[in-house]
Formats: structure tokens, sequence, C-alpha cells
């Protein structure tokens, strides 16, 4: 894999392609505000995951026949537990693991495991990061999680997604930041220095 398809501090050696929660904090890192020390898993990682395992062809046969755009929710229930396991069994390239465990390094013992834009959990440094992003891979397998995809006409794999790791201790602020698209306010946490570690979106 090449330098910008592995795990690496923010900010990130990667290009974004989309705007979301990582584009909001590198616009706010670019207007000078000091963003917490964080790792930064590039959606490359998930999608090189699912290639190297063979897994979209996998889950083909897996729900082939039952996986249309109306699915019947009993058909992909018998299915969604093996789904799960086909992630959850494979390891991922040792390259991308030391890649992490090395970005991680000057990290906090617990750090918040997340995709760019959501709340995510809690895990130790290290190996249980690296389980809770797997995890995190595999409940996209979950049936509510599937059914909605096959409905919206996403198609039966769910999308690579960027994951943020840092100190799990942030708080949110009660002021929001203009670091939005075209300006549009966000809500803040901020880590115990006062450092910028998420960004959500201000409804409406």
């Amino acid at each position: 894999m090449r330098a910008d398809e592995l795990p690496t501090t923010f900010p990130p050696r990667f290009e974004l392609e989309v705007a979301n929660e990582l584009s909001w904090l590198l616009r706010a890192e670019r207007a000078g505000v000091n963003v917490t020390p964080m790792t930064v898993v590039p959606p490359a990682v998930e999608s090189a995951f699912y290639r190297l395992n063979n897994l979209p062809e996998r889950f083909g046969r897996l729900f082939e026949g039952v996986a249309g755009d109306d699915p019947d929710e009993d058909d992909l229930e018998e299915h969604v537990g093996e789904a799960r396991a086909l992630v959850l069994e494979h390891a991922l390239l040792d390259e991308v693991v030391d890649s992490l465990y090395e970005s991680l390094a000057a990290s906090p013992e617990r750090v918040v495991v997340r995709p760019a834009g959501e709340a995510g959990v809690a895990a130790d440094r290290g190996r249980g990061a690296l389980l809770a992003i797997k995890r995190a891979w595999a409940d996209e397998w979950e049936l509510e999680k599937l059914l909605a995809r096959l409905r919206a006409g996403r198609g039966l794999l769910p999308s690579a997604r960027a994951f943020l790791l840092h100190d799990a201790a942030i708080d949110r602020a009660t002021e929001e930041l203009p670091f939005g698209p075209d300006g549009t306010s966000a809500y803040a946490w901020y880590d115990g220095l006062g450092r910028l570690a998420r960004l959500e979106l201000a409804a409406g």
C-alpha cells in the first residue's frame, strides 16, 4: 500500500474527496485552530481490507438472490451473522497494523475510535483500537443497516469511511463554530487542553 493509504497522524497525507467532518477539521486547522493530536485511518484501509480478502465476491455469493432493492427481512437475517463473521475473522495487512500502532504511540491510554461524523466508542490504545475499528466495519452488516443500504439503492456493500482516533476525554462547547460547509455552524468538542477534537453540523 502507498503511504497515503495507511493510518497517519493528523493532518492526513491523502486527498479528501467529500465534505465531511475531517475536511471541516482541516479547514479549522488551516484557519489557525489548534486541533488535538489524532490518528486518521483513511477509507483506503477499509477498501483494501475488503479487496485483499475477496469480501465483495464472498458477500455477493452469501446474499445471492436475497439482496435486491426490496429485500425480505427474514431472508437477509439468515445471513447477517455470517456476514459479520467474515469481517471479524480476517486480519489486516501487517503494514496497516504497524502504521496504526506507530501513529497511536503518543496517544493517551484510552482513545475514542470513531468514523468521521460519529461519536464512536472508547478503546485501549493499540490492539483495543484496532479491534474497535474491525467491530465498526462488522456493525455495518447489522440487519437494519443492510436494509437501509439496499432500500436506498446503495447496493450491498457499505461505503468505506475515514476513522478518527484521539483522546477519549473530550467535552462539547456551548458555543457553535462556523467551520461547516459554506460557513454553516457546527458544534465543537475540545480535549482537556482546549484543542479541537470533533465537529458536528448544527441542525438548521
